[in-house]
């Protein structure tokens, strides 16, 4: 395991510390899943461009031509209803700030 010392703007470490507040998590583990996150995204898009710099278009366009027509199956159909999907950490911040409201004694 290796140690970074860190520097960021305030402003930046508050929203940080607020949204590691809100999932339960300490502000190191809120950075090393930053930083993975940042990490991981970068490794796949450079996947794909590797991957594209070797396609066959042509041969992927033979390979599709030979593939009979068909109905859509029901269960491969897409939902065209979507309008902007929301991203999963929004799901999990409302679980977190609900935990932590259950944590929190009544006053009154």
């Amino acid at each position: 395991m290796s140690n970074y010392a860190l520097r960021i703007p305030d402003s930046l470490f508050e929203y940080a510390k607020r949204c590691a507040e809100e999932e339960s998590i300490s502000m190191n583990q809120f950075f090393v899943m930053a930083i993975a996150e940042k990490v991981s995204a970068l490794k796949t898009a450079e996947f794909f461009q590797t991957q594209t710099k070797s396609a066959d278009v042509k041969r992927a366009r033979e390979i599709l031509k030979k593939v009979p027509e068909r109905p859509v199956a029901k269960e491969d159909e897409m939902i065209v209803e979507l309008k902007e999907p929301r991203p999963a950490y929004r799901v999990r911040r409302k679980t977190a700030k609900a935990a932590v409201r259950a944590r929190k004694p009544k006053s009154g």
